[in-house]
């Protein structure tokens, strides 16, 4: 189909390029014949009727003069005089046509002396030709003569020949068609035949053969085909079945595996390596490495072990689809004569071992820190009382203080860590009950009177005027509060003030602490809920504060589905809150 169309459309554009072309030809040789004419005869009328301008009556001799020459030259003649009366016309009255002075084949006449237009006569209502000529006499122009043709004649052989164009183009194309349509098949006959024989071949039916009989070049590619059909078969049955194997053992392997080939194109990606690395096995296989590994030091990697042909190890942090510890074994494929024919790349995803790892070597270190400043004190402590100072009641007795104060320490520094440690290992074991709101601020008040009459500080509640109900451990939850007031009191300023506010929101009970204490630094905020992290460790301490309450409140509250978050300004104070559901709608608030 092809070779038809374009047969068919070489023939009709050759032909009408041809045919536009001698038509326009003939249209502008008609007009130029046409305006010559006029011209010439234009030329004779002036001269005749140039010396009646002068006569006494110009009208009557013009438009009898007119008439005769209309007849002779078979025009329409028209005599104006200078103000664009009509004195004579071959056709029409003159005394019943208007002014002709502003039109367009006068006007040009005036500047120019010849004026040829070709428009619509508004007296006959036909397609027409004009030529107007200016009448001079005595330096001056005197009149006009016009002539006139119609060239609907014109008009309609051309209509004729462009039906003849037409006609000649159909006749074309339909013998352009059959032609075309006879040679392309004799040529297209045994590419069609080999394109059936080739499309049995891949969809997997190496039976199929050629036969073709001709010695030229169509021949030639259907004994190569013939041949290609009977390697193939021998291949792919090889092919199949190592492939099948290699499949079944990476579809079920932990490890990600890649290979790839030279170019760096992607040949496959089991499922592991695709869950890895947050891509599609299916839609990677043919691309660039480069344009579905979003880990830029993994791509280079393997760039470079393609280009340099040697294998790599290394360990590698990967962000997408989310954050984990990679270990990568990169090795080359070699074929024959040690050809580079890519690499497989195998990734072990060691995320859990090296969190594991992280966990256990900050944790040992903290509480070893933690440890060692008590520790020290009370041996030092002790020994000074050992080495004579018992001998005086009084630095005995401040030492024996000291030594009361740090053992405290440790004593709080190991509840929490046993509580952290109970939490951990119950963390799905949380005691879901109803909380009674009054109960617990009630409560709270007690606990901390001591505290804030010590620490000279103002604590206030405030809460809801119904009673309130909120879901969750009662104890968990009034350790989370004990330990954010702990904190609010311990960091505010003689004077300062700590505002505890339950408040009834669609999303459930808000419990907020706030304090105008000493506030935290924004870049501090996101590691305040680590374990052992302080702010101020030095402050921290001489409070008596284990670095560990942020984080007890951080892991109740994710046993409880809930959130802690902080908001604080430095040198202002900050406002810790979380949610947990409830069972009343919004109502006014009561301060006590």
């Amino acid at each position: 189909m092809k070779f038809t169309v374009g047969f068919v459309a070489l023939a009709l554009i050759s032909m009408l390029v041809s045919g536009v072309y001698l038509i326009n030809v003939l249209d502008n040789y008609f007009m130029d014949s046409l305006r010559g004419k006029l011209l010439v005869e234009a030329k004779l009328v002036r001269e005749m009727v140039i010396y009646e301008y002068d006569t006494q009556k110009p009208s009557t001799t013009m438009d009898e003069l007119a008439g005769k020459l209309g007849k002779v030259t078979s025009t329409r003649i028209t005599v104006i005089d200078a103000d664009g009366v009509v004195l004579g016309d071959s056709q029409e009255e003159p005394s019943q046509m208007e002014n002709h002075l502003e039109r367009p084949e006068i006007q040009q006449a005036i500047s120019d002396g010849v004026g040829i237009v070709e428009r619509e006569s508004t007296t006959l209502n036909t397609e027409m030709m004009y030529l107007a000529l200016a009448v001079k006499k005595d330096g001056g122009i005197k009149g006009f003569v016009r002539l006139a043709l119609p060239i609907t004649e014109i008009t309609m052989t051309l209509s004729r020949l462009w039906i003849m164009l037409f006609t000649a183009l159909l006749l074309a194309i339909v013998l352009a068609g059959v032609l075309g349509f006879k040679l392309a098949q004799r040529l297209t006959k045994p590419i069609q035949e080999m394109t059936v024989a080739a499309q049995k071949i891949a969809g997997g039916d190496f039976s199929l053969r050629t036969y073709t009989t001709s010695q030229d070049e169509i021949g030639v590619l259907g004994q190569a085909l013939n041949q290609m059909a009977q390697q193939l078969k021998e291949t792919i049955d090889e092919v199949t079945t190592g492939k099948s194997k290699l499949e079944s053992v990476l579809a079920n392997m932990v490890s990600g595996v890649i290979f790839l080939r030279q170019d760096g194109r992607v040949e496959l990606i089991n499922p592991a390596a695709g869950q890895i690395l947050g891509i599609n096995p299916i839609l990677s296989g043919g691309r660039q490495q480069v344009e579905i590994i979003r880990n830029y030091q993994l791509s280079t990697l393997i760039a470079t072990a393609l280009k340099m042909g040697k294998a790599i190890k290394e360990e590698l942090l990967i962000l997408v689809p989310y954050e984990k510890n990679v270990q990568l074994n990169i090795t080359p494929i070699t074929g024959r004569e040690d050809s580079n024919l890519g690499a497989v790349v195998v990734l072990h995803d060691i995320t859990d071992f090296r969190k594991l790892e992280r966990m256990r070597t900050d944790f040992v270190a903290n509480v070893s820190h933690e440890l060692k400043t008590p520790v020290t004190s009370l041996k030092g402590y002790a020994e000074t009382l050992l080495d004579g100072a018992l001998d005086d009641p009084e630095i005995a007795r401040e030492f024996v203080k000291i030594i009361l104060t740090e053992s405290e320490r440790l004593r709080i520094l190991i509840d929490d860590l046993l509580e952290l440690s109970k939490m951990e290992s119950t963390a799905n074991q949380v005691m879901r009950q109803e909380i009674n709101i009054d109960a617990l601020i009630g409560s709270l008040k007690v606990k901390f009177k001591p505290q804030v009459e010590e620490r000279q500080v103002e604590l206030e509640f405030t809460r809801p005027e119904h009673q309130l109900i909120a879901m969750g451990d009662n104890s968990m939850i009034e350790q989370v509060l004990t330990n954010l007031i702990d904190n609010a009191i311990k960091y505010s300023p003689v004077g300062g003030k700590v505002k505890l506010a339950v408040s009834d929101q669609a999303e459930g009970i808000l419990f907020e602490v706030i304090d105008t204490g000493l506030g935290i630094p924004e870049q501090e905020l996101i590691r305040i809920f680590e374990r052992f992290y302080r702010v101020d460790k030095g402050r921290s301490r001489k409070l008596g504060g284990t670095g560990l309450g942020l984080a007890i409140v951080k892991h109740i509250l994710e046993t409880h589905g809930s959130q802690i978050k902080v908001e604080s300004t430095l040198g202002r104070g900050s406002r810790f809150y979380f949610t947990l559901p409830n069972t009343h709608a919004p109502l006014g608030h009561k301060q006590s």
